[in-house]
């Protein structure tokens, strides 16, 4: 374990001790987030987890993207949770490694391409008009509830699935378990999301193939090295064989939990930001050059994916420290995204920043494929925002608060504004 000048600086600060007793779902985490993220950039490159197993922690920069790029150490192949319950089905291609996983991401990438992406723009301006028609002459609303957590499930499933909307809330719930909720839950949460997308890939592979995300699902891809056989059901592993159709439904699972769970916190805390930085909202309001600078900011400022996990093959050097073959290491991404060495006044929420590179989407093979639609989702929000609720503010007395495990969700944003009249954005 990497040596701590003095270990108790974190308990007595934050209620515990985050570099030698980290925990990813505590509740210390969770109420001192950002502080603890800086404690760990800042006073330790390596921290440690007595939860389950036991985990490592790796929290700058360098770090982060050195391991996150090196899959042959760091491998993905025994999940992207750090104690991965035993009886949750296999989620490809985030929990295997090349070339397996390459063959997916090839097959996969173009769909969400900025050129396709771009072509769902004017649908989701669509979507975002409609959810502000629903409240704009209330002159207040529950953010998270009437927009941030309801535009990337509308945009996912009626531009990328062509599924009715009205079976978007029950699934909504099952994502949010199998993401942040309590451990000895979340393989049932994510078994409901894999139950619906087996049977809309059931009902689609009954109909004339299509060139869209689905029918690339569809498609699949060959087996190759890179899948662990033991994760999850056991099948016949042939390399070069069609790859068995839970993992076509695992890969779209994977795909619709990230599309409909993980941009909440980016517009809610865009939003958030929005209403408590006046000068930031005017400034975007009259200059809409800076649109796209801002959004590469708030996707920097609010990364919603906390941590994915990796298992150390064979033995390797990091950080100063040397892992064995077995061990798990966490990547935490916000926290790489907060290290001074890579971004200047990292925790200032600057609209002018040139960034060089965004961390919150990761690295390597497994660096976000949704990320062109995050910006979008982004982008769409923030031109809305201020042309509809020019004047918005938050609630007084109001207070988000937040749920930390591999991702963090924001409950609870209220915001006022002078109230308006619907447009009729009707779908």
């Amino acid at each position: 374990m990497t040596a701590i000048e003095n270990p108790d600086t974190s308990t007595e600060k934050f209620g515990r001790d985050h570099f030698n007793d980290f925990d990813l779902d505590s509740p210390e985490f969770n109420e001192h987030y950002t502080e603890v993220l800086d404690e760990l950039v800042s006073k330790c490159p390596v921290a440690h987890s007595n939860v389950g197993r036991g985990y490592h922690v790796l929290s700058r920069y360098a770090d982060v993207r050195r391991a996150s790029q090196d899959w042959q150490h760091f491998s993905s192949a025994e999940g992207y949770q750090p104690n991965r319950p035993k009886d949750m089905a296999p989620i490809y291609p985030d929990e295997c490694d090349p070339p397996y996983q390459t063959r997916w991401r090839r097959a996969l990438d173009y769909h969400l391409s900025p050129r396709v992406v771009r072509s769902y723009e004017a649908a989701v301006t669509q979507h975002a008009n409609f959810l502000i028609d629903e409240f704009i002459a209330d002159g207040e609303c529950d953010f998270i509830a009437g927009f941030a957590a309801a535009l990337p499930g509308r945009a996912w499933f009626n531009s990328f699935l062509g599924r009715p909307l009205e079976d978007l809330p029950p699934l909504m719930t099952a994502i949010e378990h199998a993401l942040v909720g309590p451990i000895e839950g979340r393989a049932d949460g994510w078994a409901e999301l894999v139950g619906y997308l087996d049977a809309h890939l059931k009902e689609r592979e009954k109909e004339p193939s299509r060139n869209d995300l689905t029918g690339a699902v569809l498609k699949g891809v060959d087996l190759d090295e890179g899948v662990n056989p033991e994760l999850g059901p056991g099948f016949e592993f042939e390399l070069g064989a069609p790859c068995p159709w839970e993992h076509k439904v695992a890969a779209l699972a994977n795909l619709t939990a990230g599309g409909l769970g993980t941009a909440t916190l980016l517009l809610a805390g865009m939003a958030h930001h929005l209403a408590t930085h006046p000068e930031d909202r005017a400034r975007l309001a009259e200059n809409e050059e800076l649109h796209d600078k801002a959004v590469e900011e708030f996707v920097r400022a609010y990364a919603s994916v906390v941590a994915m996990s990796r298992t150390v093959r064979g033995e390797v050097e990091i950080a100063g420290q040397t892992f064995q073959d077995g061990d798990r290491v966490l990547l935490l991404y916000p926290a790489a995204c907060r290290d001074p060495e890579m971004y200047e006044n990292p925790t200032k929420l600057d609209i002018d920043r040139n960034l060089p590179v965004n961390a919150a989407f990761g690295f390597g093979p497994h660096r976000c494929i949704g990320s062109h639609l995050a910006r979008l989702l982004a982008k769409v929000t923030l031109r809305v925002l201020l042309d509809r609720l020019p004047d918005f503010a938050l609630a007084p007395g109001c207070e988000p608060t937040y749920q930390t495990s591999v991702t963090r969700e924001i409950q609870g944003l209220r915001l006022i504004f002078e109230p308006g009249s619907p447009i009729g954005a009707d779908l």
